[in-house]
């Protein structure tokens, strides 16, 4: 199998199913593909009009400009960011 265009969720059920590595190893590599998979930004705010968008696995602020949010280490979908 090539590599190269191979879902991440595929690799993750993989790894997970594979007998010759470590149990550890097995969920760690789990943990790190599993941020590879892009996540949709949120958008929240304190009711009073100001508004920011925030990572939609840890809930930390993030920028438009993030590509990867910054506390987590998530990857940020913004095609589908909810808009107000």
């Amino acid at each position: 199998m090539n590599g190269q265009n191979v879902p991440v969720q595929s690799l993750i059920d993989h790894i997970k199913t594979a007998v010759d590595v470590d149990p550890w190893a097995q969920e760690m590599a789990a943990k790190l593909l599993a941020k590879q998979i892009p996540t949709p930004a949120e958008i929240n705010g304190n009711g009073r009009g100001t508004w920011y968008y925030m990572c939609g696995v840890c809930c930390g602020q993030i920028d438009t400009s993030d590509k990867y949010c910054r506390h987590c280490g998530n990857v940020i979908c913004w095609e589908t960011k909810n808009k107000r």
